[in-house]
């Protein structure tokens, strides 16, 4: 009876599956695979497996994962840079603070010397001598070299002589944003530029070429970006809601470097704060700039 049993399992054919791919209007076979019972679960099984895998890495590695619901914002990695630049000026800012109050306890306690040094040359000058009423030959010459300045200076606002206004005037620089004018430069307000009404986002331009010396945020200014050009003239932009360019990157006239922003406790709306520097002074942006 066993044997029996065994003939009839050995003559039972083996089932097989063929997988095709026709022209669905000749009806021309494209591709063909024979498989097994075994063969077929290992086909779908694997093309399981890589459709998933795909899917897998889609999601994670490209900005597809944004759209799953409760994953989160595609804005957040902008947010949380802003953040850390953030963090890193008020690092920056608890440091110079810690470092004064330092200096201050140690001067309260008597660490750092505070007496005046001697003078080089002893006092034993007869000042019962001294003629207040004359003038050496060498401050007039220095008083009238100052008056000769203020007689012929260009700029009322900037206080400086008429060889630094011609020099600034022949540079030819650009608007730095498009917008108009909300408040003017006044050194009596410490006012030292001036404010740009602009529309948010909208593209801050380098008015000269230079190199960037400064780009950086702080609580007050938000963040603020500043160039050096030729003729020690230096350009501020304040207020920014993004820097584009990084410290000792080099700048074309018109490349844009920063977005117009709110940023800084001392804003209050979308504008920017423009400021003109030469060698130490604050010059009137308006002498300079048609805007």
């Amino acid at each position: 009876m066993s044997e029996i049993i065994k003939t009839k399992q050995s003559k039972k054919p083996k089932n097989r599956f063929r997988f095709v791919i026709l022209n669905d209007e000749t009806f021309e076979e494209k591709f063909s695979l024979s498989l097994s019972r075994n063969n077929a679960w290992v086909f779908i099984g694997t093309s399981a497996f890589i459709l998933i895998f795909f899917t897998a890495a889609a999601i994670i590695y490209t900005p597809l994962k944004y759209f799953i619901p409760g994953f989160g914002d595609y804005n957040y990695r902008s947010e949380i840079l802003q953040l850390q630049f953030k963090t890193d000026s008020l690092v920056q800012t608890m440091q110079a603070r810690q470092l004064w109050v330092k200096n201050l306890i140690n001067v309260m306690e008597g660490k750092v010397d505070t007496t005046i040094p001697a003078p080089d040359q002893p006092g034993n000058m007869d000042k019962g001598n001294i003629k207040l009423n004359e003038i050496s030959q060498a401050d007039q010459q220095l008083r009238k070299e100052v008056e000769d300045e203020d007689n012929y200076a260009l700029s009322a606002n900037s206080g400086a002589g008429s060889r630094m206004v011609e020099e600034v005037r022949q540079m030819h620089m650009i608007d730095p944003v498009e917008g108009y004018v909300t408040d003017g430069f006044d050194l009596k307000k410490e006012h030292f530029g001036i404010d740009i009404a602009a529309k948010q986002d909208a593209p801050v331009l380098a008015v000269l070429d230079g190199k960037v010396i400064s780009a950086s945020f702080s609580v007050d200014n938000g963040y603020v970006i500043a160039v050096q050009h030729t003729n020690n003239l230096v350009s501020f932009y304040k207020h920014n809601s993004k820097l584009l360019k990084k410290t000792g990157e080099l700048v074309r006239s018109g490349d844009v470097i920063a977005f117009v922003g709110s940023t800084g406790e001392n804003s209050t709306g979308p504008h920017l704060h423009f400021e003109l520097w030469h060698e130490g002074r604050p010059l009137n942006p308006q002498d300079y700039i048609v805007f």
